[in-house]
């Protein structure tokens, strides 16, 4: 292994540059390629006449293509001169195939498995070059940004604040980040007899007058966290507090103050074209830190669901949603003037599949034809505010959510902490067009005898012993006899009663994106929760009868994509559509993963850029080929 390390530290930039050039002119077959700085970043450029077809990038550091280059080269390949370019690709081997690619072509914007050769992509385009949306993008802000969270992380991290480790550590940071944002709308804000809280919060204040200092930044942090401005409101009509009325700063040292408040007053967080930063690049960097340095809790059902696993999902279903009905995703409610679009998570931690959605929804409306940026930033302020709902059972988890949701362009972000999301009332029945999740497994499930009034909620469907598929209520904390009645369960599985808990959440329509363990998906035992969902195959006709959902996809997970957390389970990912009026099930989109983009090795993740579910989405938007009936 040190050899191998080794080996690539002495492998130069300036000869990955050169492979780069080599393999775009002689084994892809292209002309004018070019070396050009853009935004200051070394990149390899192909034209076609004025307009650049590939931007190259190669990253600083040559042992990966890390999540922060992944960006970093979507950001030049917006930026570059008459761009955006048809293609992007971040590459530490310049050998074609290998590495990011991204397409900024207006029917994809989303990570790609390939780019053409010249003499496809002249076949794919022909002469005309297809209009192109301006696109936001600032390269050289998002290295800075990531650059100063990356750093102000490991300053912090190895100063010995009395923090449990990265994750709390990251939860502190937002607790003042959450400050920068009050005294952005405050600018008057203090506290008692102390001075403005905008001349408390400067390093020169803290560094002058240390421990009084960090008390004043306590203090107006006591001040901020119960205002009314912060409280979210959910479905049922409760007002949430983002903090409990017990939650306090952990750091103490001044110099952890100064060093965060020099970062932060840097930006403008809450109208981020102030300091020149484009829409979301500022929650994109954040983001970024977020996925670097968050601690996965190996059995204890606290980690994140990869980024490529989120966006399979994501691109999957607006994919579908905008095909079937283009103006869903901006249609207002002609009563009340707010939009109707809503997507859930409902075991959100720190809100990655609702970010995610977030920056597919900007996409889809800065395409939006006739609208100033004015009017593009008003409609998605709405449709963020009003749209996207997230609870969680960790407080950490929660504010790391509203955080990143914030950075992101919701300020109030309605993300919820909830003890149990299988029935709190948090959420509304059949309220949701969307739901993207990923919810928690417990070996031996949840047993009717720990757990009789969550078992009996999950029965309010069952009318003379069997379900009777109203879309509202729910059936699964019951299951068939050898008679075919209906009984309540000894114990289930947590993941079928979310299943059933979100189809009881979707509007007739709605979608339903859910990792499962394989079990609930092929397992004898519960082939009652499968009838449940697409109903019985009449043998005869070969049609489902019955059923609350369309199965549309399953898509099948390698044993690597949760191993961080500790979870053993083989998973997928389950897609359905809660069925309405005359829906029949019709073929299913069946796919196999075998690489993620990543490998855990000494309990770290490991990129490897080998990602199958980039290809498995490319297929799935191409229509039915690997489909079983």
């Amino acid at each position: 292994m040190a050899k191998k390390s080794a080996k690539k530290r002495s492998v130069t930039r300036e000869a990955i540059t050169a492979q780069v050039v080599e393999t775009l002119q002689n084994s892809m077959g292209y002309r004018n390629v070019q070396l050009e700085d853009i935004d200051s970043e070394p990149c390899v450029v192909v034209n076609v006449g004025q307009c650049p077809v590939i931007v190259a990038y190669i990253p600083e550091d040559l042992d990966s293509v890390s999540p922060a280059d992944e960006e970093m080269a979507v950001q030049l390949g917006a930026v570059v001169e008459n761009g955006p370019a048809d293609y992007v690709w971040a590459t530490i081997s310049g050998k074609a195939g290998e590495g990011y690619m991204y397409s900024w072509l207006p029917d994809h914007e989303c990570q790609v498995s390939e780019i053409p050769s010249a003499d496809a992509l002249t076949k794919k385009k022909g002469k005309k070059r297809r209009a192109r949306t301006a696109v936001s993008a600032d390269p050289a802000r998002f290295k800075e940004l990531q650059h100063e969270f990356d750093e102000l992380h490991e300053q912090v991290y190895a100063s010995r604040e009395p923090v449990d480790g990265s994750n709390d550590l990251t939860a502190q940071l937002c607790k003042l980040i959450f400050l920068k944002m009050h005294l952005e709308r405050h600018r008057d804000f203090r506290v008692g007899d102390d001075p403005p809280f905008e001349t408390v919060f400067q390093p020169e204040y803290i560094n002058k007058h240390k421990s009084d200092a960090v008390a004043a930044i306590k203090r107006a942090f006591n001040a901020a966290k119960g205002l009314e401005e912060y409280a979210a409101t959910d479905d049922a009509g409760h007002r949430d507090p983002i903090f409990d009325p017990d939650d306090y700063i952990k750091f103490n040292q001044p110099a952890t103050y100064a060093r965060v408040a020099a970062m932060l007053n840097r930006h403008e967080l809450m109208s981020p074209e102030d300091t020149n930063l484009e829409d979301d690049i500022l929650g994109r960097a954040f983001d970024v830190m977020l996925r670097g340095k968050f601690e996965s809790k190996g059995g204890m059902g606290i980690y994140l669901t990869p980024q490529q696993v989120r966006d399979s999902m994501v691109q999957i279903a607006f994919f579908d949603i905008v095909k079937e009905d283009s103006g869903k995703i901006t249609r207002r409610d002609p009563r009340t003037g707010k939009p109707n679009f809503r997507v859930c998570d409902l075991c959100c931690g720190s809100a990655g599949f609702l970010v995610t959605g977030m920056r597919e929804v900007r996409k889809h409306v800065q395409k939006l034809l006739g609208l100033s940026k004015e009017q593009q930033a008003e409609l998605l302020r709405d449709i963020f505010a009003e749209g996207f709902v997230g609870a969680d059972s960790s407080p950490n988890m929660v504010l790391l959510a509203r955080i990143n949701m914030a950075l992101h362009g919701d300020p109030r972000a309605r993300a919820f902490r909830t003890e149990n999301s299988l029935n709190s009332d948090v959420f509304a029945p059949e309220s949701y067009d969307l739901i993207l999740t990923n919810p928690p497994f417990k070996k031996g499930g949840i047993k009717a005898t720990e757990n009789p009034e969550l078992i009996e909620f999950f029965q309010s469907d069952i009318e003379d012993g069997e379900p009777a598929m109203a879309g509202s209520r729910l059936a699964l904390g019951a299951k068939p006899d050898s008679k075919g009645r209906w009984k309540t369960v000894n114990s289930v599985d947590p993941a079928v009663l979310f299943i059933d808990r979100c189809l009881q959440l979707l509007k007739p329509g709605g979608r339903l994106l859910i990792v499962l363990p394989d079990g609930i998906l092929c397992n004898s035992g519960d082939r009652y929760v499968r009838e449940y969902l697409m109903g019985k195959k009449d043998e005869t006709t070969g049609r489902f009868v019955g059923g609350k959902a369309i199965v549309k996809a399953v898509v099948s997970l390698p044993p690597v994509t949760f191993r961080l957390s500790g979870a053993g389970a083989k998973t997928s990912f389950l897609y359905l559509q809660k069925k309405q009026p005359g829906d029949e099930q019709g073929p299913v989109f069946m796919a196999v993963a075998d690489n993620v983009g990543f490998d855990v090795k000494q309990n770290k993740e490991v990129i490897t850029g080998e990602n199958d579910l980039v290809k498995i989405v490319e297929s799935y938007k191409s229509g039915p080929v690997n489909v079983q009936e």
